[in-house]
């Protein structure tokens, strides 16, 4: 492959323009079906609305689970096509995308770990309760912590594909510009969030700038897919 254009028949272009796509809308799907809390400061009442619809909470977190497996999948396709000197900022955010995918998949596999203690709790003896939430609250605390951790590490594989796209003759720079702006803007709020700790106004900028991530990652799937020829 050059660095001219996306090759007609490439198949790991067609399957990364899919990811995007797919992972974009299992994203979105997922976060509107996520159960919150009012407070996002107030971790009881944000893991009892979790807890207290359990079944919803598994099917959504399953379902972000699979949209940032699958933008990985899309990502591995812009770096892979990307091979003149900006490939080393391609090949870091696509590296940086990998760990960010375990770090999701860990933080995921905790919320459903603590919807079900949470459901426990909930469903518990009163002389249980103590020892129930005890488990809540250390399963909670070690999900925010790698959650807070991982909006930096995801964000900035983000803004250093965006460089290579930008660098590169392959992408339009418009669209690698958005993720570096995305990528940079984002990447503070975890390191916020862990000195500072949740906030409603924290969390409302983060959900409004995921949005955007997700639908960027939309409009670049839908790119690939529709230039993969040229």
């Amino acid at each position: 492959m050059t660095d001219q254009g996306i090759v007609k028949g490439e198949g790991l272009q067609k399957i990364g323009g899919a990811g995007f796509i797919i992972g974009a809308v299992l994203i979105v799907i997922g976060n509107v079906l996520l159960p919150r809390a009012v407070d996002a400061r107030n971790v009881q009442e944000m893991v009892t609305a979790m807890g207290a619809q359990q079944r919803l909470t598994q099917l959504s977190t399953l379902l972000i689970a699979a949209g940032i497996w699958a933008v990985m999948i899309g990502a591995s396709g812009v770096y892979r096509s990307i091979t003149t000197r900006v490939a080393a900022w391609a090949r870091l955010g696509f590296h940086f995308i990998v760990v960010g995918t375990a770090l999701w998949t860990v933080s995921l596999a905790l919320d459903m770990a603590s919807a079900r203690a949470v459901s426990n709790w909930l469903a518990a003896q009163a002389a249980a309760k103590d020892a129930a939430y005890y488990v809540v609250d250390a399963l909670s605390a070690l999900g925010l912590g790698i959650f807070s951790l991982n909006i930096s590490v995801y964000w900035l594989a983000f803004a250093f594909l965006g460089i290579g796209m930008v660098g590169s003759a392959v992408y339009p720079r418009w669209l690698g510009w958005v993720w570096l702006i995305l990528g940079f803007v984002v990447a503070p709020i975890g390191i916020v969030q862990i000195v500072t700790g949740r906030s409603s106004t924290l969390n409302l900028v983060f959900m409004g700038c995921s949005f955007v991530t997700a639908l960027w990652t939309f409009v670049t799937g839908i790119w690939i897919a529709r230039n993969r020829s040229s």
